[in-house]
């Protein structure tokens, strides 16, 4: 049994809703990728002199700023992907060949705001950000964003995540993608003994993106399962937790061995979907209900691997759970603004001045 953030016990039970799904459930022949029909490219187009003209920061923008007046069956059906259908959408024919990469990264982030308010993705302050190898070795002071290594399957800040393709490398990136419900139906399955473990959670290592008087590592730990209004959530990255202990936080045998079967799910290649991003494509991931991974690439001199990033937060999403954003920056949070009293820490001060 698993207790809910309300106290109510909820059932460990298959999840068997519209979340669940393997490999076999998207085709060869591509047919689940969503071509952006011609009536929501005029409306991109459409909307760029004005958010151009409006020169507003990414936080600021609204979708009244970039209106999509012939779009809203299309984006309706895309966010139910995202919140209830697999947790994910991919979008082909992102119009970028004619408008330049700054043109192409104001429309993408006028498109976004209608799944979600751009988000705050680390300490420098960037809001949109470009991935892209920039020769830093993953470590506990850098980000997979910044270099060319494969990267395990974790989660990314606020509801989801989202990426535009401008360039692919020659060789390597490609994308996987892993639905919570599967991975925690075969635990069920397989290994329910560790679900006590996985639902109690582990410190985070903040990787360098913290206050100066922050401690290195969480003072409370992020459940790899939970329920928040009474819906599962899935957070997990396994890279910041071994981190921690290099910081003296003790990983027990049983801790790791739970860690290690949950890898090993992880791992399982027909739980996964693969994608080969292509240039216009737009992928949206919900955090909460996937988990997404890369695999190494390498860039040539003529042709080297580029895509924006967004983080979004959503206030109508239907999942609002603990993540990166509140190990890298809670006083950027709003599971931390509206649910704190579920984890026993405070707020230190500077950043509870910075939030009020």
């Amino acid at each position: 049994m698993l207790l809910a953030e309300n106290g109510k016990i909820v059932p460990r039970q298959p999840i068997k809703d519209t979340s669940f799904w393997g490999r076999d459930d998207f085709g060869p022949k591509n047919d689940w990728k969503v071509a952006l029909p011609p009536n929501v490219i005029v409306d991109i187009e459409a909307a760029l002199p004005g958010l151009k003209k409006a020169s507003l920061h990414p936080k600021d923008i609204r979708p009244e700023h970039f209106p999509l007046p012939n779009s809203a069956v299309f984006l309706e059906e895309v966010n139910k992907s995202i919140e209830i259908g697999p947790g994910f959408a991919l979008l082909t024919g992102f119009p970028i060949k004619n408008l330049g990469t700054a043109d192409a990264s104001l429309a993408y982030q006028g498109f976004m705001s209608h799944f979600g308010r751009i988000a705050i993705q680390n300490r420098i302050g960037e809001y949109v950000v470009e991935v892209s190898d920039k020769g830093r070795g993953l470590g506990p002071q850098a980000r997979g964003h910044y270099g060319n290594a494969e990267l395990n399957f974790h989660a990314d800040g606020a509801n989801a995540v989202s990426l535009l393709c401008l360039e692919t490398a020659p060789e390597g990136g490609q994308s996987l993608l892993i639905g919570a419900a599967a991975v925690y139906n075969t635990i069920l399955t397989e290994r329910p003994d560790i679900l006590p473990i996985l639902e109690r959670g582990f410190h985070h290592h903040r990787r360098d993106e913290r206050e100066e008087n922050d401690p290195k590592v969480t003072p409370w730990r992020t459940p790899v399962f939970a329920y928040y209004d009474d819906r599962l959530h899935l957070i997990y990255t396994r890279i910041s937790i071994d981190y921690c202990e290099a910081e003296g936080i003790e990983i027990t045998p049983e801790e790791k061995d739970a860690l290690d079967f949950l890898d090993s799910v992880l791992a399982r290649p027909h739980l996964q979907v693969s994608m080969d991003l292509a240039p216009g494509d737009l992928q949206i991931v919900n955090n909460f209900l996937c988990l997404h991974a890369r695999t190494s690439y390498r860039d040539s001199e003529t042709q080297k691997r580029r895509l924006i990033r967004l983080w979004l937060d959503n206030e109508k999403s239907l999942r609002n759970g603990p993540g990166k954003m509140d190990w890298y920056m809670p006083e950027h949070s709003r599971f931390l603004r509206e649910r704190k009293a579920l984890l026993e820490f405070p707020l230190n001060s500077k950043q509870s001045e910075r939030k009020n």
